[in-house]
């Protein structure tokens, strides 16, 4: 039996199997898809979310569920939202399959604790409409104080070589088509969720602007809020550090050294000796750097 779905948003075809289960809808016409990873624990506090401001957003925006740690894979559309729940996880993994699932011409990768400023997505839309680039960055608000940034924009705008490592996945709105002609991937050996736990997002973005040149631009207005309260939780220090060595092995000597130095040398309040930074991140550079030269061996042969 197939019915449609119409609402607000978008068209969408959904079908049903015999076994009565929903198949998957096809999206038309959608300028922007906000792709939110989340776990089990934390879904049904993100629907309700969702499904309360979904209707406040601007024609052509949509939401895409990627929902890590469940029981098993399985397909929903709850609401007009698609639902991809997973065993698996991994925030990259998350993230890529966010990819493979969109169907706009957009997507903005964004957390759990998700909080959208609907009244400026209007003219963040229009924005897009008019953009001819592949890649747009976009301003982070306190949640505390909507009025003040989530962190320090003004460098932003400077060396691109650097600004991969200054953003953050929630930031980061992507041309859909040119992620895949330009067949980039969040790396799935980094991220929370794994033994590298950070910097997926700093690889990501290196290889847009650095290695495929994107034509990229920062979008100056909030259009979403992120807490700026130090939230209580274990935090993996040795791991971080080792996945800025991973991160460092795959961008070139140059900027490794510097970032490395950088990283190493600069106060902090996570605890970790300088010397034990530096021989974490050296570690898992050279593990990098010996696998690349394995690889290029065997081609060679």
């Amino acid at each position: 039996m197939v019915e449609q779905l119409n609402n607000r948003h978008r068209k969408r075809l959904a079908y049903r199997t015999p076994a009565g289960v929903l198949g998957e809808c096809i999206i038309l016409n959608n300028i922007l898809t906000i792709a939110v990873s989340t776990v089990s624990d934390n879904f049904d506090d993100l629907m309700s979310y969702i499904i309360d401001v979904q209707n406040r957003l601007p024609e052509g925006v949509i939401f895409l569920v990627v929902s890590q740690l469940e029981n098993s894979d399985s397909y929903e559309c709850i609401d007009g939202i698609d639902v991809f729940k997973t065993s698996d996880k991994g925030l990259s993994k998350s993230r890529n399959l966010a990819v493979r699932k969109c169907n706009s011409e957009w997507l903005w990768f964004q957390d759990d604790d998700i909080s959208i400023v609907t009244d400026k997505m209007e003219s963040f839309v229009e924005f897009l409409r008019g953009y001819g680039g592949d890649v747009s960055l976009v301003k982070v608000a306190s949640l505390e104080e909507p009025s003040q940034d989530f962190k320090d924009y003004k460098r932003y705008r400077v060396n691109k070589y650097f600004l991969p490592f200054r953003v953050s996945s929630i930031e980061i709105v992507v041309r859909l088509a040119f992620i895949k002609k330009a067949n980039v991937w969040f790396d799935e050996n980094l991220g929370l969720g794994t033994d590298l736990p950070s910097c997926e997002e700093n690889l990501f973005f290196y290889d847009l602007v650095v290695r495929n040149k994107s034509r990229h631009i920062f979008y100056d207005k909030a259009i979403c809020l992120h807490t700026k309260e130090h939230i209580i939780r274990n935090i993996d220090y040795g791991g971080r550090y080792r996945a800025r060595g991973y991160l460092l092995g795959n961008i070139g000597y140059i900027n490794a050294l510097f970032l490395m130095t950088w990283w190493a040398f600069r106060k902090t309040t996570d605890g970790v000796p300088i010397r034990r930074r530096l021989s974490l991140m050296l570690g898992e550079f050279f593990k990098v750097i010996g696998r690349e030269y394995s690889k290029r061996d065997r081609e060679a042969v």
